[in-house]
């Protein structure tokens, strides 16, 4: 379960996460690691109550595609758990701004 609040989490199942290779310089392992972090998560057929389902896609945020999917690409660390960590502290920061 992913903790958005107290009284609110959402089950890991519903986030769709892949490790994929970042882009730019970072020596040697540039190309060859996968550190970056592709992070989708639908909203429509997620499980948080539907009032903010409405106000997430009611949201004027690049990050949440047409189709109400939110988006994040994280690379700003090394390290693919860092990596995985922003990825989802930053989703919980999307939701936490509609509550």
């Amino acid at each position: 379960m992913l903790r958005i609040s107290d009284n609110l989490a959402i089950p890991l199942a519903e986030i769709e996460i892949q490790a994929i290779r970042s882009q730019g310089s970072g020596g040697q392992n540039v190309n060859k690691v996968s550190t970056a972090i592709h992070l989708r998560f639908d909203i429509k057929a997620s499980s948080l109550p539907e009032i903010y389902k409405e106000r997430l896609l009611n949201l004027n945020d690049s990050r949440i595609s047409s189709e109400g999917v939110v988006i994040i690409k994280a690379q700003r660390y090394r390290s693919q758990i860092k990596n995985k960590e922003d990825a989802l502290n930053r989703l919980v920061e999307i939701i936490k701004s509609v509550t």
